[in-house]
């Protein structure tokens, strides 16, 4: 137990002296910088603005915010309305609202562990954070999701563990924290 504290009060001494090394930051890639795309639809870099955007409104909301990506893409591709202002079904809020507003935007919710698998082009939805997540799965394989994002990672994808018997996807952890899959989204069949 000393051996501990004695351990924990270098760490301290040498953080505050300014004899640590400094941690390099990865700086994000200029607004607007392609990141990656799935069916034509790019994923676009948000700088280093978090909770805003590098470039302002779009008909899909903040640009280069996570939820503008799902909006843009389930417009320009699924054929479904998720513009600002449009009527119909509201595909406003934070990311952390989505899984449980499905219905009103003409979704089904399909929980993380639950009889249905994920599916490519499916909107994977994640709680925690300031916010929560979303992001639109590429593609599902024995043992991993791929999925397109913005405004999280430097790539603008991600990929979680995933067990095939059980539908279940792996939380992710990033940055200290944890994001946990609430489940995936798609277009009601009914």
């Amino acid at each position: 137990m000393k051996r501990a504290i004695a351990a924990l009060f270098i760490v301290l001494i040498i953080s505050f002296s300014g004899l640590a090394p400094a941690v390099a930051r990865v700086k994000a890639p200029p607004c607007a910088t392609p990141l990656a795309s799935y069916k034509g639809v790019p994923a676009r870099s948000n700088e280093d603005y978090p909770y805003d955007s590098c470039d302002g409104p779009s008909a899909y909301g903040l640009k280069y915010q996570c939820v503008e990506y799902v909006r843009r893409f389930y417009h320009l591709i699924k054929g479904v309305e998720t513009r600002e202002g449009m009527p119909g079904r509201g595909w406003d809020g934070n990311a952390d609202t989505y899984f449980k507003t499905a219905g009103e935007k003409g979704l089904d919710a399909l929980k993380n562990g639950g009889p249905a698998p994920p599916l490519p082009d499916d909107i994977v939805t994640f709680k925690g954070g300031t916010h929560g997540h979303v992001g639109i799965i590429t593609a599902v394989t024995d043992d991993h999701i791929e999925f397109i994002e913005q405004n999280f990672s430097s790539s603008g994808t991600g990929v979680l563990a995933y067990n095939p018997r059980t539908h279940r996807v792996a939380d992710r952890h990033v940055r200290g924290g944890r994001l946990t899959v609430e489940g995936w989204l798609r277009p009601q069949t009914h």
